[in-house]
This record gives structure tokens, sequence and C-alpha cells, in this order.
């Protein structure tokens, strides 16, 4: 019973997901994009016979789209040891495009179709959280959920129609804050606990990317989306942006350190009642720099091995990018930035979470008459 609880908490949520992605951004047959079926693929002579590009006439079939059922022909070129080669097969869907230009159907084949294995694979993961951590998984599977819907159909909307990026990121860290300790916590002290250290934690690495990013003279213009953003809407501020994606970026790991503490000095004071606030204090902090070690490697990891290409990149041609040149490279300083930002928030976010636990937790007499999932005062 419980597992169908689960599979049914996971559909609605993912169904929930796909409807927030059509609101954001459209439907997936919708304008010039639609799945195709390969039908017939046969090579042709090469246009200028010293090349080793090849040619190759398609003949596929529209599955989607407003020219579903309708099969049509298109050349599609490749190139030997390209990375942009498809390698087409008969049978195989694809992403293909349809574009009317100056009264003419213009036809072509984009990449493979990944989405319907995307989905299988999101399932499986989301099948096996399900399955190890019970109804804790899905639990933070709904509340990934709601953060994503906060963000895409909220915070996204919100930015576009000229809403101050940094208070619209504040106030939206504030909801998802909330929402996703609700889910982990409950209406406890605990959770009451770490959204105070988690938002403490998030607006201080706030104020420090916005302090960061006026030292640093930085733009905003980090890489090509941001200046076809500009282009499209020249009232946004990118600067703002910057600091909002540093405080979204800032609060998971903010979070994962304020509700560590605050769980952890829950069980001290239960185990150990007649503590008082400066021992329950020591013992938070002496938490709180055990955490930093780890965190500290996941936070710098995750953005270098999103970069790892560009490292590499960097290092092949060093002559035309020596390190001089690259501490100075806006994106460079940006990236660096964040994850300063994102640490600063971090360690500040210790001492915070542990002072206020420390305060609540060594309080005699009860508050609020909140009780845990288990009964007991919490």
């Amino acid at each position: 019973m419980k597992a169908k609880k689960n599979l049914a908490f996971i559909t609605g949520g993912l169904l929930l997901m796909f409807a927030l992605l059509f609101y954001v951004f459209g439907g997936t047959n919708s304008g010039m994009y639609a799945t195709a079926r390969i039908k017939k693929i046969v090579q042709q002579p090469a246009i200028e016979p010293d090349t080793q590009e090849k040619v190759f006439e398609v003949e596929f079939e529209f599955t989607a789209g407003p020219h579903a059922g309708q099969t049509m022909k298109t050349e599609h070129f490749e190139t030997p040891s390209s990375p942009y080669n498809l390698d087409l097969e008969v049978g195989q869907t694809v992403l293909a495009v349809a574009e009317e230009q100056e009264g003419q159907l213009i036809i072509g084949i984009d990449e493979h179709y990944k989405s319907g294995k995307l989905l299988f694979l999101s399932m499986l993961v989301l099948l096996l959280i399900a399955g190890i951590a019970g109804v804790n998984g899905v639990k933070a599977m709904l509340a990934l959920f709601c953060t994503l819907i906060i963000i895409f159909g909220v915070m996204a909307r919100l930015l576009l129609s000229g809403w101050a990026p940094v208070p619209l990121a504040i106030l939206s860290a504030l909801v998802i804050s909330v929402i996703n300790l609700a889910f982990i916590a409950g209406l406890t002290k605990k959770g009451l606990i770490a959204l105070i250290g988690t938002v403490s934690g998030v607006i201080l690495a706030g104020l420090f990317g916005w302090l960061a990013a006026i030292l640093l003279r930085l733009t905003g213009y980090t890489g090509h989306e941001s200046t076809y953003l500009q282009l499209l809407n020249a009232e946004i501020d990118l600067r703002g942006i910057l600091v909002s994606g540093i405080i979204i970026g800032a609060l998971g790991a903010v979070m994962d350190v304020a509700i560590s503490i605050a769980s952890s000095l829950l069980e001290i004071s239960r185990a150990n009642p007649t503590y008082n606030r400066k021992k329950l204090f020591e013992s938070g902090m002496n938490i709180g720099r055990d955490i930093i070690g780890s965190m500290v490697n996941t936070l710098i990891l995750a953005y270098t091995g999103a970069s790892l290409t560009l490292i590499l990149l960097f290092a092949m041609q060093k002559e035309d990018f020596p390190l001089i040149k690259i501490m100075n490279m806006e994106f460079i300083c940006a990236e660096v930035m964040r994850s300063l930002a994102g640490l600063f928030g971090m360690v500040l976010a210790i001492p915070v979470t542990a002072a206020v636990a420390a305060y609540i937790y060594a309080t005699p007499g009860e508050h609020c008459g909140i009780r845990d999932s288990n009964g007991q005062r919490a």
C-alpha cells in the first residue's frame, strides 16, 4: 500500500513538473520543432569530389506537430570524425525542423530525440530514491518539485516582468526554505532553527556576492546567453541576475549545513538535558567545523567538474591564456565569486544556527506546543 502511495506521489510530481515546463517554455510539439521517424537514408554523390563530407538524402515522417503524418525529404551532411555527426539510422526517432521562410518550407534534422530516454532515467532514479528512502525520499522529491515550480514558474516569470532580481531571489529562497524544511523537519523547533540559519546564510551570501560584484566591476556578461538575454530584453539587470544566481546556488549547501546542525544539537540536548547554552553552542560549532571540510569540497568540486572542458582548453592553449589572463576574465571571476559567496554564506550560517539552536534547546519550558512526527516535543 505504501509503495503504491509513493508511486502515486512520484507520478503526480512528475506530471506537475512537466505541466510547469510546458507553462514556462511551451509545448513539445509547438513551433518549428517536432519528432519524426526516419524511413529511408540514401547516400548522395559528394558536391565536391575532393571533400570528405558525406551527403545523405533522408526521408522521414513527422510523428507530431502541425505536419504529423507527412513524409518529407531533406539533405543531411556529415563530416568524418566530427563530434556533431548524428549517425542516423532507419527507424530512429529524431527531432526535426520545419519552418516557413518567405513562403517556402525549410526542413531538416536537428538532434537525436532524447526526451523519452531522459524521462525513463529520471523515473528510474526517482523510484530508486522512493524504494530506499521510503516516505522521506518521497517528501524530498515533492520538495524538489515545489522548488522547481517556484524557480521556473514564479521567479523566472517575475524577473522577466521587471521585478528587482536580488530581493526576489531572497524572497524565493525564503519560500523554498520554508517548503523544504517543512517537508524534511516538519513544524518543529528543529525546522524553525534550520530556517533561521538558512535564511541568514543565504542573505549573507547574497550580500557578499553583491559587494564582490561591485568591487570586481562585474557587469553580469558571463557568456553568450547573458548577451543574448540583454538583446532580447534591455531592461534586464544582468548584475542583479548574477547575484540572484549566487543566492539560489548557495541555498542548497546552506540549508544542508543548517538542518545538520539543528538536528545534531537536538539529539545532543535530549541526550544531555543539563547542557547549558554555552555547551550546546560549542558542540554546534564543533559539528559545523567538521561539516565545513566536506562541504567546501562539495561546492568547489561541483563548479570545477562543470568547467572541466574549459580547464583542459586553457591548459592546451596556455600561451594564449596565461594565468593572469584567466584570472581577469569576466566569467571566470563570476564563477570564483559564486563559489566564494556560497562558502561565505555556508560558514557564517554555522554560528548563527548553533547560537539559535543553543538558545531554543537550552530554554526550559514548552515552545508553541510543537511536536515532531513521533509526537515528542521538538
